[in-house]
């Protein structure tokens, strides 16, 4: 695994001296203006690739970083909760989405309960708080404090490598329950009847009636989920 040219691979980097927050930004994250506000309010930002989420700031605490358009084509397509499943590594994950909630509502042609269902899911299911930001110097803000926060006044860890990888049999009950309507018992009944992701996801209406718990307003509110075409409003 690469974290940066000239680093070595530590499971743990410690800093015992110094006042400024220290910030791991992965490398994708250089282009934005995030880093170069980080730099401005005196954060020491380290760029390099990162395993999971955007920044690092503790041993406990990842954040991804996303745009209201990214937070919703990531939903979309599946990339979001694949994501915050991987941030399940870390005992603090935070999600801080560029933009308004009401924004999310009108960037995109998507089913208003749908995306409530998720924005719940991320919360209550994920357990990943999601903090709204005005700008991309807003975010450099919520950062730059969150860092000072938990850093000041202690040894700084920074663990460079995610702690236990969720299983296979995890990211799949995950990625099922990002149905609307569906829990971790009723993903689990789903996973064991139709044998895989794939299984579920390809499941007719009917079949997915069949299974306790379901019924046709759920079966049919998930086929629609399923089956509804993207359209994509920036092109």
């Amino acid at each position: 695994m690469v974290y940066g040219k000239g680093v070595e691979q530590h499971t743990l980097i410690k800093y015992l001296s110094g006042d400024k927050p220290i910030i791991f930004a992965d490398y994708r994250e250089i282009s934005s203006e995030v880093v170069e506000f980080l730099r401005r309010k005196g954060a020491e930002v380290k760029e390099m690739q990162l395993e999971v989420g955007d920044y690092l700031i503790s041993k406990e605490v990842v954040i991804e970083r996303k745009t209201a358009s990214d937070f919703l084509n990531s939903l979309m397509d599946g990339r979001l909760f694949n994501q915050l499943a991987s941030m399940l590594s870390y005992d603090k994950p935070l999600l801080i989405v560029e933009g308004t909630p009401r924004e999310l509502f009108v960037l995109r042609d998507v089913n208003k309960n749908a995306l409530i269902g998720a924005l719940a899911a991320i919360s209550l299911d994920f357990r990943v708080p999601i903090l709204f930001s005005e700008s991309k110097a807003q975010t450099a803000n919520f950062i730059y404090i969150i860092a000072k926060r938990i850093q000041q006044g202690k040894d700084r860890e920074i663990s460079l490598r995610k702690k236990r990888a969720m299983s296979l049999k995890e990211q799949q009950q995950f990625i099922v329950e990002s149905l609307p309507l569906i829990g971790p018992k009723t993903a689990k009944r789903l996973l064991q009847h139709f044998g895989s992701v794939r299984g579920v996801f390809s499941a007719t209406q009917k079949e997915l009636e069949s299974i306790p718990n379901i019924g046709k307003k759920k079966a049919k509110k998930i086929i629609e989920i399923i089956e509804a075409k993207y359209i994509d409003a920036e092109k």
